[in-house]
């Protein structure tokens, strides 16, 4: 059977495209596909010695809503979540025996263009003891999972590189005056 040829390619190539560009379009415009699943890592590093802030908590709020999530880190100074634009598939699921009631492990929450977190620390950049610890500082979601984020260390002398979904927060423990403050 002769296959006819068209710019070059032949009918089966251009056919073999045409269902790939089709199955490409039902990925993208689904909603939430892409989405399903994004994992988000957010990494405390201490701004003096380049160590992680083990066993320890971030505060992560999504977008407008008042309600964070209380992420446990772990030994390397990591939390972790997932973002989703399914809302069945919104998880908080608060069960951690040994960190209390109000800890989310692995979380899911509803995706928003911002990500609110709070630290137990003071963080290492420019006004940080002057700041209240216990507010909230914003980022951008998209910038995060696109490119990463690495807060400005001015602690010390540690770097870190930005890797898309990562977010790394250079931080240090309170002293005793910035507790007393608080």
């Amino acid at each position: 059977m002769p296959v006819t040829e068209l710019g070059g390619l032949s009918l089966i190539q251009l056919a073999f495209m045409r269902v790939v560009q089709f199955l490409m379009l039902l990925v993208f415009t689904s909603s939430g596909s892409l989405l399903c699943a994004q994992g988000v890592t957010i990494r405390l590093v201490n701004g003096r010695n380049g160590h992680p802030m083990a066993d320890s908590h971030v505060n992560v709020g999504v977008g407008k809503n008042k309600r964070a999530a209380v992420i446990p880190t772990n030994k390397d100074g990591i939390a972790q979540l997932r973002l989703t634009n399914n809302d069945d598939e919104v998880d908080f699921h608060y069960r951690c025996e040994t960190c209390g009631n109000f800890v989310a492990i692995d979380p899911v929450v509803k995706y928003d263009d911002s990500l609110r977190i709070n630290v137990p620390y003071v963080l290492c950049q420019p006004g940080g003891p002057n700041y209240s610890w216990l507010a909230f500082r914003g980022f951008s979601t998209k910038q995060l999972i696109q490119q990463g984020i690495v807060t400005p260390n001015t602690c010390g002398k540690a770097t870190a590189s930005p890797k898309p979904g990562e977010l790394i927060i250079f931080v240090r423990p309170l002293n005793f005056w910035e507790i007393m403050k608080q």
